[in-house]
């Protein structure tokens, strides 16, 4: 492919060395074992995720918080191990994690500063040893993720009355970014990009889609990644009319199209791009529909700032589709929050409340899905910022960079 454009909404292309790296792999929580016990502090910006918890569940009168999301377990402690809990209460700095010992020296380089808790018994009986023991009355439990078994459990050992399901606006908090959140995001989409380009000069005519999904996952590891954001999309010719094409074992000819939508996670943050490339030649169906999503995604792009309705950024890359005669072929929504999961708030779609804010980073990637021909999705990572937006992948997009 040729080099890549530089957007003027963008900064110069990133270094990172090996010390940088692994910095945004293991974030500010890892700490020698020869640290492990002398008090940690909590490093500031978990203090600021914690504080901003506390002062809901003090509105809701609730005394703590017991968190079962994985994900958010890692938002509030740093912690990334699994099976184990969190409780945050409302008015104390200390949080607690009760685990077991598969995850005892893991806790201690990752969330130094929390209280550790191997548990003997079942979590639901090492929490209501702690509830009693910290004399809490009423806690809150995350009623979108602990199952109807769990919840149950729970409520027995602790009483009814001492047990509320919320929603603890974490989704929502989450769904604005800090500065240790965007750079290990910057570096998943250095490296996600680079893989692309070494993809598109590694691809030839007779390759499946198998074999170019896997060759691109094994350079986004080789490159730095903890993995992938999610199970690759690579889709040949018709197959890109599937929005959630699975790879297989269609074969990629010269004269034929590739939609390709991938992401690398580094340090528990994902990236997301997508973009279609041709052999040789784009076809002129193709062709056509690629220009009409590029320029209605250019101008959602353009739309972004804080303060605008997360809809109105949807309507303004529909409207030009749907003015196309392309409106019934675009079935999904605008876009999404990145973060910690690779579908966040907000959302970009018609039906979406709310509106943009400071510290929001969405995709904008609309598509046209042909039955039978092929389809078109062009998809970038964008910040919103105090002042506008900042575009933060800079894969080139022109027609004339989708030749390979």
């Amino acid at each position: 492919m040729k080099p890549p454009v530089a957007n003027s909404s963008t900064s110069a292309p990133r270094q990172w060395d090996c010390d940088t790296l692994n910095r945004l792999r293991f974030s500010s929580y890892h700490v020698p074992m020869s640290k492990k016990k002398k008090s940690v502090t909590t490093p500031d910006h978990l203090k600021a995720r914690i504080k901003s918890l506390q002062t809901r569940l003090r509105d809701a009168n609730l005394d703590g918080l017991l968190v079962s999301n994985p994900v958010d377990i890692r938002y509030l402690s740093g912690f990334v191990g699994d099976d184990s809990w969190l409780l945050v209460r409302s008015r104390s700095s200390i949080v607690h994690i009760l685990s077991d010992f598969r995850f005892d020296e893991q806790i201690a380089n990752e969330a130094p500063h929390a209280k550790a808790i191997m548990r003997k018994t079942t979590l639901s009986k090492e929490l209501k040893k702690l509830v009693d023991k910290c004399k809490l009355e009423k806690i809150g439990m995350q009623q979108d993720d602990l199952t109807i078994a769990q919840s149950k459990t729970i409520t027995k050992e602790l009483g009814r009355s001492c047990v509320k399901a919320i929603d603890d606006g974490l989704l929502i908090q989450r769904a604005v970014k800090d500065k240790t959140e965007v750079k290990p995001i910057l570096k998943a989409l250095d490296i996600q990009q680079e893989a692309f380009k070494r993809i598109c000069e590694y691809i030839e005519p007779g390759m499946t889609e198998y074999q170019i999904a896997a060759y691109l996952e094994y350079q986004m590891r080789s490159l730095g990644a903890d993995g992938t954001s999610f199970p690759s999309i690579v889709a040949a010719d018709a197959n890109a009319s599937l929005p959630h094409a699975i790879p297989g074992k269609k074969k990629v000819r010269k004269g034929g199209i590739i939609l390709i939508d991938w992401g690398a996670k580094l340090g528990g943050y994902c990236s997301d791009l997508t973009r279609v490339i041709a052999i040789g030649k784009m076809p002129a169906r193709i062709k056509e529909i690629y220009q009409i999503c590029l320029d209605a995604q250019m101008a959602a792009i353009d739309a972004i700032k804080p303060g605008i309705k997360l809809s109105d950024v949807d309507a303004v890359a529909r409207d030009i589709i749907t003015k196309a005669g392309y409106g019934k072929q675009f079935g999904h929504s605008l876009g999404h929050g990145i973060g910690l999961d690779i579908h966040e708030q907000p959302v970009l779609a018609s039906r979406a409340q709310g509106v943009l804010e400071p510290g929001h980073i969405v995709t904008v990637e609309p598509g046209i899905y042909l039955p039978g021909i092929g389809g078109v999705r062009i998809e970038d990572d964008v910040e919103v910022t105090a002042r506008g937006k900042k575009v933060l992948s800079d894969l080139p997009k022109t027609l004339e960079s989708t030749i390979i």
